[in-house]
């Protein structure tokens, strides 16, 4: 199968590093599984699991229960004496709140996109397909260069234009040990210990879980704590909406420091940097005016950060935590302008109703001129040097559209497969002479 650059060469690239039926030594961070592709940080970048300790045994702190608002009581268990000690039960807790805990730079819009390539590809680089495709009954591929039809068309049916969720990437999820103090690490940028307080409860009694508590806004705030941003500048939290709150806040001139202004789809179109967010679950809110109100019952909403955007394509690519269980890169379907499709315009799209967008400044560069792909390029393309096949084709220049040729100039191949190397032939002068067989 040959792979083609759709939405430039981050992805061309991805399918390249993909290819290969075995991960290369470089794709491997410390500890991961062989089975998912890992990528270690690039240097400078900060390891949220930095921000915990795990306490275990002795050390661990006895299990708490709520008994009422603000109220927690210990659990004891009944020893073989008769006695009563405190019921311990393992897990983390905060060890460094400071935010940043590496220096950050004058540019924190910038350094997010930064920090959420990093952790994308710590996480394996996960890809889930939101963009529009046409559907049928039993999935089908019709298109070369592997087309497959799993029934019969005669016994099949086309459902039309949907988005379809297709999941073409999986990498490492919540409940895989090598992230686990990731996550902890990104609920302490909210300061608050009750994410950490109930997984410990949980895994108490169920060993290697997932987390209890959906992580998505703690992910998002420590993208906006380790970017250098004060807790003035983003309320970080474990709900979303406390930090959409003050965005609609800052908006309607009721806080001058908040880093972020909360827009409608109608009246902006995201980019780079943005902060995209939709109902998510029974949440209700459907606009700006139903976070101002605070009635609308559930607020559970999910944001995603802006890393590209690809309006000839209509997707833009943005990375949010907690999306199948991971640090996920989400490609979303755009109409012609570059505004997300919702489930008003397509079948299976998100709610999306807010784009929050920085107060000032835009970001330097967008998810391709982000260190780790740029180490992702070039470490793939040593890779591919040793096993003599093409290098990785070159990320599209800046300004122009990615994914798109000059008129008249043909479409770039697409880059071979790893594995490739060993079934190209060779030249005639790197043949060697058979041995002679043994009688």
């Amino acid at each position: 199968m040959r792979y083609r650059a759709v939405g430039g060469g981050v992805l061309a690239l991805l399918a390249a590093i993909a290819a290969a039926t075995v991960a290369p030594a470089w794709a491997q961070a410390p500890g991961a599984s062989r089975a998912v592709p890992t990528f270690p940080r690039p240097p400078g970048f900060p390891d949220p699991a930095w921000r915990v300790e795990y306490l275990g045994g002795e050390s661990a702190p006895p299990m708490r229960v709520r008994t009422g608002p603000g109220q927690l009581e210990p659990l004891y268990r009944r020893q073989a004496d008769g006695s009563y000690a405190p019921a311990r039960a393992a897990g983390y807790r905060i060890a460094n709140a400071a935010c940043p805990s590496l220096p950050a730079g004058p540019d924190p819009v910038t350094r997010m996109i930064d920090l959420a390539a990093a952790e994308w590809a710590h996480f394996g680089l996960p890809v889930l397909d939101l963009s529009l495709d046409h559907a049928s009954l039993v999935p089908r591929r019709t298109a070369p260069p592997d087309p497959y039809e799993i029934v019969p068309p005669r016994r099949n049916a086309s459902l039309g234009h949907r988005v379809l969720r297709h999941a073409p990437r999986l990498g490492l999820m919540e409940d895989d040990a090598a992230v686990r103090a990731t996550i902890a690490g990104y609920w302490a940028a909210t300061g608050s210990e009750e994410a950490l307080r109930v997984q410990s409860l949980v895994e108490y009694g169920w060993r290697e879980t997932g987390w209890a508590m959906p992580w998505s806004a703690a992910f998002v705030s420590w993208l906006a704590c380790e970017a250098g941003l004060t807790p003035a500048q983003f309320r970080r939290s474990g709900a979303h909406y406390d930090y959409v709150r003050a965005a609609v806040r800052a908006r309607d001139g009721e806080d001058g420091e908040h880093a972020y202004l909360a827009y409608a789809l109608a009246e902006a179109v995201p980019a780079p940097g943005d902060l995209l967010c939709t109902a998510r679950a029974d949440g209700r809110l459907a606009s700006l005016d139903d976070v101002r109100r605070g009635d609308a019952g559930s607020t559970a909403l999910h944001c995603d950060l802006v890393v590209k955007t690809a309006p000839a394509q209509r997707r833009l690519y943005a990375i949010g935590g907690n999306v199948n269980h991971a640090v996920t890169l989400s490609m979303i379907a755009t109409d012609g302008a570059g505004r997300p499709l919702t489930d008003a315009d397509a079948t299976g799209a998100h709610r999306w109703f807010a784009v929050l967008k920085p107060r000032r400044g835009r970001p330097r560069h967008d998810l391709d001129g982000t260190p780790t792909v740029a180490t992702l390029y070039r470490d793939y393309a040593r890779y591919a040097t040793g096993l003599r096949a093409p290098a990785p084709l070159p990320l599209p220049p800046a300004g122009r559209e990615p994914g798109s040729a000059p008129a008249g100039e043909p479409e770039p191949a697409a880059p071979a497969r790893a594995g490739d190397a060993a079934r190209s032939p060779r030249r005639r002068s790197d043949r060697r002479p058979r041995a002679a067989a043994t009688r």
